[in-house]
This record gives C-alpha cells, structure tokens and sequence, in this order.
C-alpha cells in the first residue's frame, strides 16, 4: 500500500479512524480468543480431575473384586 501524501486532514482523520476500528476489532477478537482458551483450559482440567476419580474409583471396584474373589475361592 503506498501512502497518497496528496490527502486532506480529513481524509488522513478518517483513514487513521478507520484503521482504528480495525485494531479495535481484531483486539475482540483476540481477547474473545483468550476467554475461549480460558475456557477449554478450565474444562480440560475438570476432565483429567474426572478421569483421576474414575481410574481411583475403578482400581477400588478392582480391588474389591479381587477380595470377593478372595473370599470365594477360601469358602470353596
């Protein structure tokens, strides 16, 4: 893009306006990005927290299987 050096205040008042709406823009766009990332951040640490308490909770089921299982074979 080459400068036009032959532009009116106006004009440069209404060029620099505009690109000050477009950074404003992509600043949105950016910030709603970063609360997007937040927010995945957040549920990708509740899922690990979740498959810690079900792996916690499947090793205790296996445990008491093996108990069960245990007490089974000593009765027979």
């Amino acid at each position: 893009m080459t400068a036009d050096l032959g532009k009116t205040s106006e004009q440069w008042r209404q060029e620099i306006k505009e690109e000050k709406i477009r950074a404003d823009q992509w600043e949105k766009k950016f910030q709603d990005a970063r609360v997007r990332e937040d927010a995945l951040e957040m549920d990708l640490l509740e899922s690990q927290n979740e498959n810690i308490g079900l792996r916690t909770w499947v090793a205790g089921l296996e445990r008491s299987l093996h108990q069960y299982h245990s007490r089974n074979s000593t009765i027979e």
